[in-house]
């Protein structure tokens, strides 16, 4: 088993799931479960990883630090399927368990605070993050400083706060370097590359976007692999380049599919729709953003759900329906407002 842990340390997760698989059950197949889940989360698959844990819990009944471990990776699985209710459950009950062992504090706070970001609750995340930053600095912790400010760096994007932004992605980044943390370096490339794209900074984005994706060229994280390509499309789109982009999505729709992230392939889609409405080809960008607008419902993905509606308002106005383009029109900005967005004032996205 400590070779497995190893092997899950060092981000071999292909090997360390087929070491457990060869492990045989007995007094440690809760554990066993458990790493298992958390293999399959480093490979992406976190509807298959969310089973695992399941399947821990159950096995392990009565070991209260199992079920601990086992609530964070559902919460972090479910955070990425933004499954907001599932996330704001485990991270909820994480952190009260770890109040009661003493254990883990950290890691559920984080949880806590990023299921609260989730769930649009960003007053409150940004100010449990920032004191957990300060925690981290204070402690020369370079890997949850990294962290912590990827998160904030999220934070401050949905806020509109790019300077700032901008800011904490670069510090994650400089932070993962001086920790050798190639995984973390990668996230905080993906997050920078992002709220560079919207803040209209192109060659910087896309640069970002290249440096991520040789990062998790050598690794078994299918999940980073699939963003790499969706991120380096949404620049290559913005820049005009229509042709490299819509086959960058295609390879991202493929690796999306196959890990069951409906709410990640919904952007997909969208950003097929928009390079179809800009070649004229409406039918097919109609058929893109209904399909996008299926997938993100539900899933936590206000800023999708947003850009989706925004979309659909144009389609609507070039093909002559301008009484239902603005009806379309209103009813994004409604739910803009709802969410505290800014997404209609985004001239890059």
């Amino acid at each position: 088993m400590e070779k497995i842990e190893k092997l899950l340390d060092n981000g071999e997760f292909a090997r360390a799931l087929t070491a457990l698989k060869r492990a045989a059950a007995g007094p440690g197949r809760a554990r066993t479960l458990f790493m298992k889940g958390e293999a399959l989360r480093g490979l992406g698959l976190f509807a298959a990883a969310l089973k695992e844990y399941a399947a821990s819990k159950k096995a392990g009944k009565g070991d209260e630090e199992l079920l601990s471990e086992a609530l964070l990776g559902e919460a972090r699985c479910f955070r990425a399927l933004g499954n907001e209710k599932g996330a704001f459950s485990s991270a909820k009950r994480a952190l009260v368990l770890s109040r009661k062992l003493g254990i883990s504090g950290e890691d559920a706070r984080l949880e806590w605070a990023l299921a609260l970001r989730l769930t649009g609750r960003l007053t409150e995340a940004a100010k449990l993050l920032e004191g957990l930053y300060k925690g981290y600095k204070k402690s020369a912790d370079l890997s949850g400083q990294a962290f912590a400010l990827w998160a904030l760096g999220g934070l401050y994007r949905l806020q509109g706060r790019y300077g700032e932004g901008i800011a904490a992605f670069e510090g994650s980044l400089k932070a993962a370097g001086k920790d050798g943390d190639e995984a973390a370096a990668g996230y905080a490339l993906f997050g920078l590359g992002g709220i560079l794209r919207v803040a209209g900074h192109m060659g910087r984005a896309l640069d970002c976007y290249v440096r991520a994706r040789r990062l998790f060229a050598r690794t078994d994280d299918a999940f980073a692999k699939a963003y790499a390509e969706c991120g380096t499309s949404n620049v290559l789109r913005q820049l005009g380049r229509l042709e490299e982009a819509y086959a960058g999505y295609a390879r991202a729709h493929k690796l999306y599919s196959a890990l069951s992230d409906w709410a990640d392939l919904g952007f997909v889609e969208w950003g097929m729709g928009e390079i179809n409405r800009k070649n004229g080809d409406f039918g097919a960008a109609l058929k893109n953003y209904r399909e996008a607008a299926r997938l993100f419902k539900g899933r936590s993905e206000p800023r999708g759900e947003a850009l989706t509606l925004l979309s659909l308002a144009q389609l609507y106005y070039l093909t002559g329906e301008t009484s239902r383009a603005e009806g379309q029109h209103a009813a994004a900005m409604k739910h803009i407002r709802r969410h505290g967005l800014h997404t209609h004032l985004e001239t890059f996205t």
